[in-house]
């Protein structure tokens, strides 16, 4: 499911650019649905468990399995897992409706899982970097998005409700707890209206989903990152992307400049996030809701965010905010999140939670 806008069939060559800006603007705002980041030292190379849907690939940095298609995140998707994680992960595959997709997967097995959906424009790693805490308590399963940077399919899925149903059901798992981060949170939101009995609990960080409202701090982001698209200078990029952080910009991790960057340089200008078509569709969806927003977010501000939320959650535990915080965390704003995320966790999967 997508939410959709009429602005989308404003993209024809022959309109005059007072109209095209303005399209172009919209489009390029929905190709930023980033996520968090922090760095981290350095980890031994990935293992890798599952040998019979893919072949090796030469330039696999682990010297693991890669699919024979070539992912041109590939390279910044091993330097992440380098760079980014410090704890054991494996990575196994699924095959699913929207094609083939990787998993990395932290964590004891018998412990009960959480599923981690990627933020946009940054590769899974980077997202599982910011909760692989959890991982001492939870089975964490972080899948590659299609669409998205990574090695699934580089083709977005029309609704991702039924993809998550295929990846809980291609790794053997009934029901679990899941975590979406930015456009990761309106693909579960989109799996919450689809199959809402396979979630046991939701987490939703900075979520798409509910909306992106225009503002001056959005619309200097998305010129700048147009101008980046057209001439691929360091600079233009770090000049779109430092008002997306609470860190200064130079203190963020190379990678994640670098993966963000061959994003808008490479991925085709989506017209929408993720999330469900109609928001009463959510009604169905009585699972105990955790919903995390971000105060100076330029793509989901709390402020305007929070009442949409409100309405349209029935199960809302709590709804909180992070002052002073931006889209991309500081690293203490991460480290509350994810002290926040253990405890609701822990209240919710206690030892009834099968």
């Amino acid at each position: 499911m997508r939410s959709r806008s009429a602005a989308i069939a404003l993209i024809e060559a022959d309109r005059s650019l007072c109209v095209l800006l303005p399209t172009q603007l919209y489009r390029v705002n929905r190709r930023f649905s980033g996520m968090n980041t922090r760095s981290r030292p350095g980890r031994e190379p990935i293992a890798t468990d599952n040998t019979e849907v893919s072949g090796p690939t030469s330039g696999a940095v682990d010297g693991g399995i890669r699919p024979t298609g070539v992912s041109r995140f590939g390279d910044l998707y091993d330097n992440a897992i380098s760079a980014l994680l410090d704890i054991p992960i494996t990575d196994r595959w699924v095959e699913t409706r929207a094609g083939r997709t990787h998993v990395l997967i932290a964590g004891d097995a018998t412990a009960p899982p959480v599923v981690v959906f990627q933020g946009g424009n940054v590769t899974n790693p980077v997202t599982l970097a910011w909760v692989q805490e959890l991982s001492s308590e939870y089975y964490l399963i972080a899948p590659d998005t299609p669409g998205q940077p990574g090695w699934s399919d580089p083709h977005e899925s029309d609704e991702y409700g039924p993809w998550v149903v295929d990846v809980l059901n291609g790794l053997g798992i009934d029901r679990a707890a899941m975590v979406g981060v930015s456009h990761g949170g309106g693909v579960l939101l989109e799996a919450a209206v689809h199959a809402p009995d396979r979630i046991a609990a939701a987490v939703l960080v900075a979520p798409a989903g509910f909306g992106t409202p225009l503002s001056s701090a959005l619309a200097r982001i998305v010129v700048l990152s147009l101008a980046y698209r057209a001439v691929p200078r360091r600079g233009l990029l770090t000049r779109a992307l430092a008002p997306m952080f609470s860190d200064p910009i130079e203190t963020v991790d190379n990678v994640v400049i670098e993966t963000v960057g061959q994003a808008l340089r490479t991925g085709d200008l989506q017209a929408s996030f993720p999330g469900p078509d109609d928001p009463a569709d959510l009604a169905v969806f009585n699972t105990p809701t955790l919903v995390i927003l971000i105060e100076r977010d330029p793509f989901f501000p709390a402020s305007r965010i929070r009442p949409r939320v409100e309405q349209t959650l029935p199960a809302l535990v709590e709804c909180t905010t992070l002052a002073g915080e931006r889209h991309f965390l500081s690293t203490t704003g991460q480290e509350r999140v994810t002290d926040r995320i253990r405890r609701f966790l822990d209240e919710q999967l206690g030892p009834d939670e099968e």
